[in-house]
């Protein structure tokens, strides 16, 4: 269904291709195999037209695929890119139908929804609802309907770069077992993964390339994983010294970078790999006793029992169930024993990660609550002294107020709730801050619209004091723009609410070489007061003024900045007072700039 033939790409006198062969069949699952760089999207963007291959041919179904990019859809070829390219401002049943409603669906809404309906209840993605935004979608359900819009188009041939790398685990299992239902249906399908696992789960045929050559074609019946990875990092397929060498040096990278929960998880996971025994063959067991023999592995009937010893004595039993009743081999012992050692320093580090965040959770927590009362206790006190003393002049049965004063005793009322809302507000944004546990709806942001809405915010006769410089054609960034709102709403209202009437506020916004915009607000006025300067962020400073908050809006401004990867500080200036924030494009977690994010759209901020 799917022949490449001698398929060469080049950008000057670097080769992304260098004469590669490929074929797929109808009802075949191939999965393409590499290292980043190896050329696994170039090839899948010559199959959807966005990349001219310079030599070679593709044929789809036995003709020449021609170029353009709708010369693959044309031809029956469908592509999952992975950045997914889906329609952020369409819902799903549009994302589902764009470019193919009929004039009929396009007049009548029923039937458009209808016809989405039917297709997700054909592939079984029913967990999708129709009119959900996509940019509202988490990561994996983007990548569910990404695949949805890519079968819907009824293709001979499906290519998927990644499809995966965003997706939980039973989504994933929801993927692989749509990609088994429509290759029995005859789809010939084409998957670039870096998933070892999942090619041997999935495919028929695993091909691997190298530095943009076919290296080598496996099955993965007659093949084992250590085979992949051994020829991914250039080596070959040749013996098991090799490949418990290799798991080896992946058993010790994956801990070194892992949380000490999961790796005792790991070890056991590798462990069974190297033993070639299913993984649900191997438990740990705590012991109760501290005698356990700990030079030998303990034969009971079909199972070994292999003493994981640390500094006092055997902390925990692996238990390893066999089929057959035999005593381990001299290689088999040195690698229990291998595994152990493993497993003993991993236990430890277990229980020494688990006593330090107990600790420091509860100490964290006293410490929060103190924090928290303290500021309540007084914060709260002076606007509900004042609307407490209002309200009960005005039910005095014994006075009787002329219209003027009742109108100025619930205007102040009016405004000491306001105050007493805002101290709120600050006193729950600073402890989620605080606490680590603030989240924030990302997604892609203009900073123009974010700073007009911000000033939006302003009384009316504070708005006219603001204006706005931006460097044309800024790009969008990925962040939350009420948060981001808020930002600019706290540093207007400090620098307006504090200044005298002729303060002047101005915003201005660049981009630097490397991306990252900077947003600069400053005013002519007094400036801060000298404490403030020395330690402007500090929420623990005790400075107050008549029309402040609970004094934290600086310390929440700068707690949402860091969460969005960026910086803010206070510039050394001879007038007035003067703020430089600066964030990326995209925060560090979701990848390269441009790329859609790894996560759902909801993140949780680490402490500030």
């Amino acid at each position: 269904m799917l022949e490449v033939s001698r398929l060469g790409v080049g950008f000057g006198e670097e080769h992304a291709l260098d004469r590669v062969d490929l074929r797929v069949g109808a009802g075949e699952i191939v999965a393409l195999a590499g290292e980043p760089g190896a050329g696994k999207t170039a090839l899948v963007r010559c199959l959807g037209g966005d990349l001219q291959p310079s030599t070679g041919t593709i044929r789809v179904d036995g003709k020449l695929l021609s170029t353009g990019l709708r010369a693959a859809e044309r031809h029956g070829i469908a592509v999952v890119w992975q950045d997914l390219a889906l329609c952020e401002t369409l819902d799903v049943a549009g994302n589902l139908l764009l470019g193919h409603e009929s004039s009929a669906q396009a007049l009548s809404t029923n039937r458009f929804y209808a016809r989405a309906a039917g297709i997700l209840d054909e592939l079984e993605l029913t967990s999708l609802e129709l009119a959900q935004p996509a940019r509202a979608l988490t990561g994996s359900q983007r990548g569910l309907l990404a695949l949805a819009m890519a079968l819907a188009r009824r293709p001979k041939v499906l290519a998927l770069d990644e499809p995966t790398a965003a997706m939980g685990a039973s989504e994933t299992a929801q993927l692989e077992h749509l990609l088994a239902r429509v290759r029995d249906r005859g789809l010939a399908v084409l998957l670039a993964t870096r998933d070892i696992d999942q090619m041997f789960r999935l495919a028929d045929r695993i091909v691997v390339l190298r530095q943009g050559r076919t290296i080598a074609e496996l099955r993965p019946q007659d093949s084992h994983p250590d085979d992949v990875a051994a020829l991914l990092a250039g080596g070959t397929v040749d013996g098991s010294a090799r490949r418990q060498l290799i798991r080896l040096h992946g058993l010790a990278d994956s801990l070194a970078v892992a949380d000490p929960s999961s790796g005792l998880a790991l070890i056991i996971s590798a462990l069974a790999a190297a033993l070639n025994l299913d993984r649900g063959r191997i438990d740990v067991v705590r012991a109760d006793t501290a005698d356990t023999p700990a030079e030998r592995v303990i034969v009971d009937g079909h199972d070994w029992l292999v003493p994981v010893v640390g500094p006092a004595g055997t902390s925990a039993l692996i238990t390893i169930r066999r089929e057959h009743q035999a005593p381990p081999s001299r290689d088999e012992l040195d690698l229990l024993g291998l595994y152990a050692g493993y497993a003993a320093a991993a236990l430890e580090r277990q229980e020494a990660e688990a006593a330090q965040l107990e600790a420091a959770a509860l100490r964290r927590s006293r410490e929060l609550q103190r924090q928290f009362l303290s500021r309540l206790s007084h914060e709260l006190r002076t606007p509900l002294t004042a609307i407490r003393g209002y309200a009960s002049s005005l039910l005095a049965p014994d006075i009787v107020w002329d219209e003027e004063s009742q109108s100025r005793f619930l205007e102040t009322i009016a405004n000491e709730s306001a105050r007493l809302g805002r101290l709120v507000e600050d006193l729950l944004d600073f402890s989620a801050i605080d606490s680590g546990v603030m989240r924030m709806q990302l997604d892609w942001c203009q900073l123009e619209l974010v700073v007009d809405a911000a000033i939006a915010c302003l009384p009316d006769a504070w708005r006219e004091r603001v204006s706005v410089r931006q460097q044309p054609g800024l790009p969008p960034i990925w962040a939350d723009h009420d948060r981001l709102e808020q930002v600019f709403v706290n540093l207007l209202s400090n620098a307006l609410r504090h200044n005298g009437d002729e303060t002047r506020v101005t915003v201005s916004s660049s981009q630097l070489p490397d991306g990252t915009i900077v947003l600069l607000v400053s005013d002519n006025g007094a400036g801060l007061p000298p404490e403030l300067r020395r330690a402007p962020f500090d929420s623990t400073r005790r400075h107050r003024s008549a029309t402040a908050g609970a004094g934290l809006g600086l310390s929440i401004t700068r707690g949402i900045v860091v969460a969005h990867g960026g910086e803010i500080e206070l510039l050394d200036t001879d007038t007035g007072a003067t703020f430089r924030i600066s964030l990326p494009l995209e925060s560090p977690a979701t990848g390269d700039a441009g790329s859609a994010p790894s996560t759902d759209g909801e993140m949780v901020t680490a402490s500030a």
